[in-house]
């Protein structure tokens, strides 16, 4: 929980007594239900009120009386309240940015066409900086103790800047909650005014002018129960008028949101705070679906990551077996290559050798045909000797029988 902070708003006592400025602690808690204004609290025994805690500053009240006029202005953050009020009082802030410059509500006198009037400034719904749980409590405070003094609303301006596209989502609540913490009664005291039409094409503004006062979820019911719808669009002359017709009626008017809380409920339980309260539920919802798709998204996500870890680690296996079958090849490839070298060597060598030897064969060939020619020349000779012994011993032979004869 947040912790608890001040935020000094103006508390009217009865008129008759001394007027005092009041701190109201105002807590500042995220969750709807972590706070209770006026209702029972487990906290506080039998189901008593709780008592909201206060003490004194210094600051003097303005003394409203019964004639005077007070009007709330309201709105969602960045529309123009301040410049608004800014046409009557000087006191007003005025920022120059959308963001919120209203941090607490705050009181601004003015005089208009002699009546006194009492515009009430009030923080601006979704706002950047503080949650509508925070800024309803503290409107709802301020009535209650407008309430407890007797004073009532002269009427309520709520402003809506005219170039703001669509009102959906936050902006269609905030109206039902702006509808249910005004009552059916009091509606017909509250002035709907568009503002910035200077920022929009003229056709473009009044196109969803027409849209925001025919649609139902927008002002349409608002309308139909006694709503009155003006343009902002003149500066201090457009805002003249605008009071003009909230004094001129001339009936204080009590909201539903007093009521039910001077009836002792609690915020919560009142039909504003139930339309808060619907609108936390159902942000709630949405975050908690954006949680969920987001939880989805994160294990869609994780699971991604790891198939593509897988597919990275199988990459990786992949990529060290290639590695390793075209190492392998690598060396297949050199040990073949290194075999045909051997082969083509030992082919060399083989024919080397056949070449040697078929040298060696003819070598022999002609040597067995140079000792067969030799060897046929022997025998020849021999033959030619042998046929020469035998003419000699013939002869011999003869010569013998020649000499017995003689």
């Amino acid at each position: 929980m947040r912790p608890i902070e001040e935020t000094s708003l103006w508390f009217f006592p009865t008129r008759q007594r001394e007027q005092q400025p009041l701190t109201i602690s105002r807590a500042t808690a995220k969750d709807f239900n972590m706070f209770r204004v006026w209702g029972r609290s487990n906290s506080f025994p039998q189901g008593r009120p709780a008592e909201i805690p206060v003490k004194e500053t210094k600051p003097v009240v303005p003394d409203i009386k019964p004639e005077d006029a007070v009007i709330a202005v309201m709105g969602v953050t960045g529309v123009g309240k301040s410049t608004f009020i800014s046409h009557f009082s000087k006191t007003a802030v005025v920022g120059n940015d959308l963001s919120s410059c209203t941090t607490t509500i705050s009181i601004h006198t003015a005089c208009i066409e002699g009546q006194n009037v009492y515009l009430i400034d009030t923080p601006g719904f979704d706002d950047t900086t503080r949650t509508d749980t925070d800024i309803l409590k503290e409107i709802a405070t301020w009535l209650k103790k407008s309430y407890d003094s007797k004073i009532q609303l002269t009427g309520i301006v709520y402003l809506h800047r005219i170039l703001d596209n669509r009102v959906g989502g936050s902006g269609t609540s905030t109206i039902e909650m702006f509808k249910e913490l005004c009552g059916e009664s009091g509606l017909s005291s509250v002035v709907l005014a568009t503002t910035m039409w200077d920022t929009v094409p003229l056709d473009k503004a009044e196109e969803r002018e027409e849209e925001l006062k025919t649609t139902p979820e927008f002002w349409g019911g608002l309308i139909e129960h006694g709503c009155r719808v003006f343009r902002q669009n003149d500066g201090s002359v457009s805002a003249a008028r605008i009071i003009r017709h909230i004094v001129s009626r001339g009936k204080p008017t009590t909201l539903q949101i007093q009521e039910e809380i001077a009836s002792g409920l609690a915020l919560n339980e009142t039909k504003a705070g139930k339309v808060l309260e619907a609108k936390l539920e159902e942000q709630s919802r949405v975050l908690d679906e954006t949680r969920q798709a987001l939880e989805e998204q994160k294990r869609a996500t994780e699971e991604q990551r790891q198939a593509m870890e897988e597919q990275r680690r199988l990459q990786e296996e992949q990529s060290k077996t290639l590695a390793s079958l075209q190492a392998s090849l690598a060396a297949l490839q050199i040990a073949q290559v290194a075999n045909e070298e051997k082969a083509e060597r030992e082919r060399a060598a083989a024919a080397e050798l056949e070449a040697k030897e078929k040298a060696r064969a003819a070598e022999l060939e002609a040597k067995i045909r140079s000792l067969e020619e030799e060897l046929e020349s022997n025998k020849q000779k021999q033959e030619k000797n042998n046929a020469e012994r035998e003419d000699l011993r013939n002869s011999k032979s003869w010569f013998l029988d020649w000499c017995v004869v003689m």
